[in-house]
This record gives C-alpha cells, structure tokens and sequence, in this order.
C-alpha cells in the first residue's frame, strides 16, 4: 500500500468506511486551496463557509469529474472540487458541505477531553482549515530543542536558609519539609522543601549530561505559596528561591553548557497580598484599583476560578502597559536573556490581549518562544499572530492513551493526523510535547506504575515532531495520583536507573538524528493488534519509529519504497538493527515495546 494512503484507509475505517472529505492542511493566508468531496453523482453539492470575524458567511458551488466509482449500493459516486481563497487575515475558517437533497456532510471527530482524556466518544462538527500567518514562525532555535519543566522548590536545594525567608501562606504557617517526604495533603500551599535557584544551578550539569536545551521554570516570583501562581511583586524574585543574581548566574551557567531558561508568566491574577491589590482596597483613587474587578469594594472581588486568595487582573490600557509595555514584566526578564514566556491559564485573557503581548514582546525580542496554557483544541493560538506553541495536552492524550491501551493504534493515528493538519507547519514543530506536568498526575503512575508502557510513551514521544518536554523527576520514576501530590521532591541517589538510563539513551538519540530532530513525518504501519509505526526523514537521514501497545511481539513487514536504501538499518535504542531488502523491512517489535531504526549512512533516502 502506498504509505500516504495508510492513514485515510484507517480514518475511513473508524468511520465506518465512510471518509467523504479530509480537509486539507493548515496554510497561510491568501493562498489557494482545493477541496474535494466524495458524493452522489447527482448531489450537486455547495459548501457554506463561515468565517469568526466576518458577520456573514458564503456559499461556493462544486463542480465534479469524470472520476466516478461504483459504491457498495451500486450508486455512482463522484468526486467533487472546488478551489477556494483562503482569507487575507490568520482565522480558523470553518465549513460543511450542502447536498441537493438538502443532506449535510461535517466532520466526524474524536472527543480528545480537555481537563481529562476521553476515549472512545465521537463529535460531528464543522469542518476547517487553519489559514495561518507564514511570516508569524516560531524562532529558529525551538525546534530540535529539549525542554525540562521544574517546580523549583522540589528540584534541588543549594542554600537551605533560602526557604525561611518567606512568611506566611495567607492563614497559614509554613511547614518546612524534609527532602523526601510527601506533599501536604490536602494541599495548602504552604509545605516547602528547600528547592531553589542555586540548587538548579549546581545540578546544570546533571542537565547537560541529560540532554536538555531548555529549562521551562514554574512562576519563580515573590508569593506567599509554594507554586507561586499567585504573585505579590512580579518584579522580584522569591526570596526562598534566592536573588535576582542567582538568577542571571543560571541563565549564564546554562548558556555555557546550551541551556536556555523559559519563565512562567501569570498575567491573569495575582495574590490579595500583592501590592498592587494592597493598594486598589486603600483607595478607589489608587491608580490600582481598576486593575481589579470588585464586586463590593473593599471587601469582595472577582478571584480566578472563584479562589478568593487570587483576585483576577482586568484588561485596562494600565495593566497591558505593567506587563508588556517598554518597562514592563515581561521585557524586563527577557532583559536577563531568558527564552520567552509560557503563559498561565491563557483562555481567561482575551485572544486581542495576546496579539498584542506579542507584537510587543516580538518587538524587542524576535527570539522570545512563546508558550500558551490551553488544554483542549487551541489552534486558534498558532496561526503566527498570538503564540509559537501550546503545551500540547491533545498529544500527551493521545500518545498516553496509547501506551495506556485506552486506544488502538488506528484511533491514535487519526488522532495525530488531526492534530497534524490542523496546526501550520511551522508552529507543528514548535508544540510543546509534553506527557504529563505540574499540574497534572505522573506518567508513571497514570499508567498503573508500569516502566514498560511509561518508555513506549516516551519513545513515542521523543520520535514524534515537537518538542519534547520532560517534568522534572519522570526519568527518576517520581509517581503521583493528582498535581499537588505529584509535585514531590526529586529522588537524588535514589532515581529509576532503568528509566533515567532509557531516557538518556532517547534524548541523546533524538538530537543526533536530523531527522528526529526536525524531519516529516509519515505514517508507515498499522496493525490492529497494537503495532503504529512511523518514518521521520530530513535530507539524507531517516529514521523508523515502530510502537507496540499489546502484550506479544509483532512481526513488522513495511514496504518503505525505492526511495529507501537497502541495507542494515541500525537500532538507536539499543536494539539489534533490521535488514532492509528491496525496500520491504521485517522486524519484530517487542511486546509493550518499542525500536528505532535508522537508515544505513550516509543516505537514508537514495537519490
């Protein structure tokens, strides 16, 4: 079978051998794309296109071709065309196909979750095609990066008398706790364990050695709890984290050692002990008191997610100008040479305010990587007007429910392909690939503690285009049934060797091969048993990726083509290599298990 044809053929059968039209790839603005859709010879269909920021849609008419194919009713089906311009401006366009009988033909997709996963449930929505910006890319050092997210007061600890330099969590006293043991529960907020800034910078070449590029650090300003999502001075470093110094001495370590160092910005809410809200309860006068929303002021206001402690900050000309304007939060910190910012809970601002954080940000800083907390569908955040990336939940859904089996290996290919056409090109290898994160269970523990189906994750995920972000500790085995109880301090001496060595093994992998790195992607196998399987190509080097979610191994038999070379194909992995003969591999995958194989040198790709 020709491999371009692999994912339809599943796509169809998910869809009960129904697949009358794919929506073509993300593609930028004013450019012309076709449309095709299979119907009824007769059909004669028109499709009705809206546009969110137009008023009022449009219809355009189909015309068909002599393409006509017997149907198992024996009713003659056409393909149908259209050519269609797509808008000047970046826009999700989105539209559903009207037949003459007056029948509709939309979508049908996977329900991926938002909050949680979901599997197995279908939506019909309208069908759309992402029209995206092509001077708006991401910056060139994103892709082929690898990011490590830490939760800085459970890394590392470098001058333990940091921690007793804060004061209280609202009501609450600080609880100091020892290295090792659990999180508070219920959490509060306030237990601490030491981790701080100099603790990261003496650990850089545990880092280095890893294979990280980027260091994704969780809010590391002034608050009164321990994930710091709640600032009393954005301008200030935490003191139990250390000084405004310890923070350039990290930038400048890490860039030594290829490390660059992204920041967590909250500019939704802030702590009812900031300084800012101190100042809007003393005076409606207080040039703060329109930052926030008071229901009844002084004493009762708006707070993010109805959590009183965080009063949320309002869209004012005042607050645009505090966080992105010439002297504001966020160039002063990309000042340090930081990378960029990753955004908190991005869809409670409007999609306008982060237009224009970015052309600010972007203004003084093209190289900034910006980041977007939107869980569910947000490839209205990539269309090269607002953000670089997402951290990309649809992906941890997706590759987790796999190594989870919660999804055949047909369900996660048409979910990835999704995920593929309805983000452009550029931002598609920009995503932030995560499995798991602060705010979330462990990977580990979300697949019932199982090593086995935690490295086909991240096999899977090291193989994939993005870039691959890891949350501290995941390559040491930390587990953990929900965010707070899984943000436990990391094991030092004690680490998952097995895992660390695996994660090792990959990274390292992942960076030496261009095509992992940075190539394509195209679907080479699926077996219904549990085999998916993958080719990654970048000029002369190619690499096949194969997974196994079932319990047996499987025999792989993938015709890669005449434009594949012959030849040992060696295991980067570390296991045994594969012969190539022509141009049919057969390998056996391991049971809950995974290989890599790549093209013999030099050239996986013959001319």
């Amino acid at each position: 079978m020709n491999p371009e044809s692999i994912s339809r053929a599943a796509a169809r059968r998910l869809r009960g051998g129904v697949l009358p039209h794919v929506p073509p790839p993300a593609s930028p603005v004013s450019t012309w794309v076709r449309l095709e859709l299979q119907a009824a010879s007769d059909a004669y269909p028109e499709i009705l296109f809206t546009d969110p920021h137009r008023e009022h849609g449009w219809r355009v008419a189909m015309s068909s071709f002599d393409d006509r194919q017997p149907t198992t009713d024996n009713r003659p089906l056409a393909t149908w065309r259209a050519d269609i311009k797509l808008p000047q401006e970046p826009t999700l366009l989105r539209y559903h196909f009207v037949l003459r009988d007056g029948k509709t033909v939309r979508e049908q997709r996977q329900k991926e979750g938002v909050e949680e996963p979901l599997f197995g449930e279908w939506v019909e929505q309208e069908f759309r095609i992402a029209a995206y910006n092509p001077d708006g890319c991401p910056p060139a050092w994103v892709p082929g990066s690898v990011f490590y997210q830490i939760f800085p007061d459970r890394f590392a600890v470098g001058d333990k008398s940091n921690v007793t330099k804060g004061g209280n969590t609202y009501q609450h006293e600080p609880i100091y706790l020892e290295w090792g043991d659990r999180p508070e529960h219920p959490p509060k907020g306030r237990d601490f364990y030491s981790g701080d800034l100099r603790g990261v910078v003496n650990k850089l070449d545990y880092l280095q050695e890893l294979g990280i590029t980027c260091i994704y650090f969780t809010p590391i300003f002034e608050s009164p709890t321990n994930h710091r999502y709640d600032a009393i001075n954005y301008m200030k470093i935490d003191p139990r984290l250390g000084t405004e110094e310890d923070l350039r001495e990290l930038i400048a370590e890490g860039e030594e050692r290829g490390i660059r160092v992204l920041l967590d910005g909250v500019f939704n809410h802030c702590s009812c002990d900031s300084v800012y809200f101190k100042a809007a309860q003393e005076s409606r006068l207080s040039p703060y008191y329109r930052w926030f929303d008071f229901i009844h002021w002084p004493d009762r206001w708006e707070g993010w997610a109805k959590v009183r402690t965080m009063p949320e900050l309002v869209e004012c000309p005042e607050v645009e100008e505090f966080f992105f304007g010439k002297e504001g939060v966020a160039q002063h910190w990309l000042s340090y040479s930081t990378a960029g910012w990753r955004t908190d809970v991005t869809p409670w601002i409007t999609d306008e305010y982060w237009r224009r954080f970015r052309r600010a940000v972007r203004r003084d800083y093209p190289d900034a990587y910006l980041v977007a907390e939107d869980w569910g569908d947000a490839s209205h955040r990539l269309l090269g007007d607002s953000f670089d990336a997402t951290m990309n939940y649809r992906f941890a859904y997706s590759v987790g429910g796999f190594a989870g089996g919660k999804l055949t290996p047909a369900e996660l290919d048409d979910r990835l392909e999704t995920l593929r056409r309805d983000t452009p090109l550029p931002q598609f290898h920009a995503q932030m690939n995560l499995l798991d994160s602060h705010d979330t269970a462990r990977l580990l523990t979300k697949l019932d503690s199982s090593r086995e189906r935690m490295m086909l994750a991240v096999a899977m995920q090291f193989a994939y285009p993005g870039v691959p972000t890891v949350c501290y500790g995941d390559e040491a085995g930390i587990e953990g049934t929900y965010a707070e109880n899984a943000r436990r301090s990391f094991p030092w001496g004690h680490e998952d060797r097995i895992l660390l060595d695996f994660y090792r093994r990959a990274i390292h992998a992942r960076r030496s091969s261009p095509a992992l790195s940075q190539g394509d992607v195209t679907t080479m196998w699926i077996d219904k048993r549990g085999g998916y399987g993958f080719v990654r190509r970048n000029g002369e080097d190619a690499v096949l990726a194969l997974f196994n979610n079932g319990t047996e191994p499987l025999e792989a038999v993938i015709p890669l083509g005449e434009s594949m070379a012959d030849g040992e194909w060696a295991g980067l992995l570390g296991g045994p290599s594969a012969r190539v003969s022509e141009g049919v591999l057969r390998v056996v995958v391991p049971g809950m298990g995974a290989r890599w194989l790549q093209a013999p040198s030099p050239g996986g790709l013959l001319k």
